[in-house]
């Protein structure tokens, strides 16, 4: 049999296609790797939350003491109860927060006390939902000052938005049948740190007449002071019992760096 030459098969319009889809094979327009994701889509995550006061801060609202995430006290008078409740939510409307790990940690009342974790639970939550949690509190918690520092630490490894992952409730309260329409309220700040630092003390924008002295101060490591919160209800606030008027005052601290330490609020229910 005669052979092709090398014109006629260069030459051939057969051999020239041939040869096009050996060199050039044609590539998938829709790849199917299981990874593959339209990069308008972007990978969703969970996103566990509790009220936090960096958050709030970061978004130019006033932040409170009194979470409205973490309940510990009974009134009349003012004393912890048995057990913290904490709510906590997934944020995220498609994504569930599985195996999920809540810290419960407890301080002395003040700011930038040292925490001691009381105990960590795993919880899985499902999109869009929120579990309420308790923490009972042990007996020399109970047995003590019934003013004491909360805060909760949410922990997963794909979480969303690590802002809104720790809240903290410090605060105190009372009736002005019991504190008096004017007080004052000493709440201790330490540096739990081994550097200097200097921090500025204000109180964030109330309708009570407060202040807080000093206003600044340049701590040695781990030293501690007390600073003054004075609180004067106005005479045109005026409650009775059963229809007692709430309010609050809230003291907050942060390095001249401006970031935050920590804060305390003074509740107070109006009640004369």
């Amino acid at each position: 049999m005669a052979s092709l030459s090398s014109s006629t098969a260069t030459s051939s319009p057969i051999w020239a296609r041939l040869l096009r889809n050996f060199c050039n094979p044609k590539r998938p327009s829709h790849p199917q790797c299981c990874t593959y994701l339209p990069p308008d889509h972007p990978i969703e995550k969970p996103d566990l939350a509790i009220y936090s006061q960096n958050e709030q801060l970061s978004i130019g609202n006033a932040p409170s003491w009194d979470s409205p995430d973490i309940t510990t006290n009974d009134w009349r008078p003012f004393r912890l109860k048995a057990s913290s409740k904490v709510t906590v939510r997934n944020l995220s409307p498609k994504v569930s927060a599985v195996n999920a790990l809540v810290h419960f940690f407890t301080s002395p009342f003040g700011i930038g006390m040292p925490r001691t974790l009381l105990a960590t639970k795993m919880i899985t939550l499902q999109a869009a939902a929120q579990a309420e949690l308790d923490f009972p509190l042990d007996a020399a918690t109970l047995a003590g000052d019934q003013r004491i520092g909360v805060y909760v630490g949410l922990e997963h490894p794909h979480d969303a938005k690590a802002i809104n992952n720790s809240g903290e409730q410090v605060h105190v309260g009372a009736y002005t049948t019991e504190s008096g329409r004017t007080f004052d309220v000493s709440i201790p700040v330490l540096n739990n740190t081994n550097f200097t630092r200097s921090m500025l003390f204000s109180v964030l924008p109330t309708d009570l007449v407060a202040s807080v002295t000093p206003n600044a101060h340049t701590f040695a490591p781990h030293a501690q002071i007390n600073i003054k919160l004075h609180v004067q209800v106005p005479a045109a606030l005026v409650g009775a019992l059963g229809n007692e008027i709430n309010r609050a005052v809230t003291v907050i601290a942060k390095l001249n760096t401006g970031a935050l330490v920590g804060g305390v609020t003074r509740l107070l229910r109006i009640d004369n």
